[in-house]
């Protein structure tokens, strides 16, 4: 069982994506507004002019929103799939980097119930 993030900084693909979620039966995803360290320094008023020239070219013509999305994949196989079908999503792009996407094992999951739920 791995779990799957993806930050995606070019929201253009989000539909897509969660379109082939669709299709390869990934029912299940947490999607977070998220915001990398960059841009999160270049909105601090005391180290906008410091950051500015730095990473000014990371920040140019791109939106500073993100999401990251994050699922559990069961099988190894359809894991493999969904990073494919993703990538070819992101090879459309004009820009060299849309965002970003790492596995982790899970090792267990633990549905969190009410007590109401568990006395029946």
């Amino acid at each position: 069982m791995q779990i799957l993030f993806i930050i995606l900084n070019d929201l253009n693909y989000l539909d897509e994506i969660l379109q082939k979620f669709l299709a390869r039966k990934v029912r299940g995803a947490t999607i977070i507004d998220s915001e990398g360290m960059a841009t999160a320094m270049m909105a601090n008023e005391g180290f906008y002019n410091l950051l500015a020239g730095p990473f000014a070219g990371a920040l140019e013509g791109g939106s500073k929103r993100s999401k990251t999305i994050f699922t559990v994949i069961n099988d190894p196989a359809k894991v493999d799939e969904v990073v494919g079908e993703v990538r070819e999503i992101a090879s459309k792009s004009q820009e060299n980097v849309i965002g970003f996407m790492f596995t982790l094992p899970v090792s267990g999951i633990y549905p969190l119930r009410s007590n109401k739920q568990n006395k029946n």
